[in-house]
């Protein structure tokens, strides 16, 4: 009997033991692999090369023979044929009398624009409104940075207020002040037929005020044979002398580098890429691979071209740039997270209430300490964003209790 009662006691050290053992493995696991779990989300990698090239057009310089010329069109304005760039003075006073030619239209034009309310005989609340009108057009032109609008609005303005503070009997007086300034007009612009000329383009194109030797150095028929010796050893030419700008035809554009051979192994003429420069113009812009030249000394040559923006990239010229080749958007998830199942299908587990679930993925890139895998969300059973992938724990399985 004592015999039977001592094998009991036994029995039931060895299962308290058990427990104690089981519970302390169980303590020193937490300890050593707490359970951890990291986030799902939308993500979008991308495969490319950091590089630095040359901005391409057709350009063609533009020269005066004037001691002074100033330019009056804008950098990347579209001009067009005939169209007036800039204005040729031979001396000195021939630029202030085009300062004082330019005063006298601003104040013919807002004084005719006085007369016709005067010679209407508009009365004051009629005028009043007017100028409540133009205040508010004005006001909207401005706020969405309509500066030609503004501009043209203007001497209308000018005019309705200059004959709102005049007097009823100003009509005569206004018409004086006119010839008086028109007369005045003429006969400058009679003296400046002799000293003063209008720079014209005899195309239509993309003005830009900067010379930099790259004109005729970097053209596009030049980019289909380009090699990478010819590019390292790319060198500006003498600016000629008289060379205030240059206009750029067509509205295509091109980008051409030498990038490392197996960084554009799988690239191909037809092929769009994403460009990104790294100062000037910050857009992120599609381009369309025009050619990627053989292999030599490890380079290949790298030629990218554009139909937008043209306006906006006339001023660049040498530029670096992220080139992105191929781009991969899905959910991003650590690699230590993945598990490969019996039938090699890589997947992982993610927490739901306390209860691991097994999500099979598709691996898109390889992103260093991640993988970047593919956002289905036509079953419940795949990867969504948000999901809580377990990261560290042990014996996983799908429906097991780890919270």
């Amino acid at each position: 009997m004592k015999q039977g009662r001592h094998y009991t006691n036994l029995i039931l050290w060895i299962l308290l033991a058990a427990i104690v053992v089981y519970f302390g493995y169980s303590v020193i696991s937490s300890l050593y692999e707490p359970l951890t779990t990291v986030t799902a989300v939308e993500y979008e990698a991308g495969a490319g090369y950091y590089t630095t090239g040359f901005v391409v057009r057709d350009e063609a310089v533009i020269q005066s023979g004037y001691g002074i010329t100033v330019l009056s069109a804008a950098e990347g304005e579209h001009v067009s044929s005939g169209a007036s760039i800039a204005t040729g003075y031979l001396t000195d006073g021939a630029q202030q009398r085009q300062s004082r030619i330019a005063e006298l239209r601003s104040q013919l034009e807002q004084l005719s624009f006085a007369y016709q309310y005067s010679a209407n005989a508009a009365d004051q609340a009629a005028l009043d409104g007017e100028i409540k009108t133009s205040l508010a057009a004005m006001s909207r032109y401005i706020g969405r940075r309509d500066m030609n609008s503004a501009a043209d609005l203007s001497p209308e303005l000018k005019g309705l207020v200059l004959r709102r503070s005049s007097d009823d009997t100003d009509p005569d007086a206004l018409q004086l002040q006119i010839d008086a300034l028109q007369q005045e007009l003429d006969s400058l612009l009679s003296q400046a037929e002799n000293d003063t000329k209008a720079v014209r383009v005899s195309a239509a194109g993309y003005f830009s005020g900067v010379v930099d030797g790259y004109e005729t150095v970097l053209t596009p028929d030049k980019l289909d044979t380009l090699s990478v010796p010819d590019y390292q050893s790319l060198q500006p030419a003498a600016v000629a002398d008289g060379a205030i700008g240059k206009l750029i035809h067509g509205d295509t554009w091109y980008y051409v580098t030498a990038v490392p051979a197996d960084e554009a192994r799988d690239v191909k003429a037809g092929d769009s890429v994403q460009v990104t420069f790294a100062r000037d113009f910050y857009e992120k812009i599609d381009m369309r691979v025009e050619r990627v030249g053989a292999s030599e000394a490890g380079l290949r040559m790298l030629v990218l071209s554009c139909s937008r923006y043209m306006q906006n990239v006339t001023l660049l010229r040498e530029q670096s740039a992220d080139v992105i080749f191929a781009s991969y958007p899905g959910l991003r998830v650590p690699k230590d997270a993945v598990r490969v199942d019996e039938n090699g299908q890589p997947g992982v587990y993610v927490l739901e209430s306390a209860v691991a679930r097994w999500k099979p993925i598709t691996i898109l890139h390889d992103n260093g300490e991640s993988y970047v895998v593919e956002l289905d969300k036509t079953k419940t059973t795949n990867l969504w964003p948000g999901d809580e992938v377990i990261v560290n724990a042990k014996n996983l399985y799908d429906g097991k209790v780890v919270g």
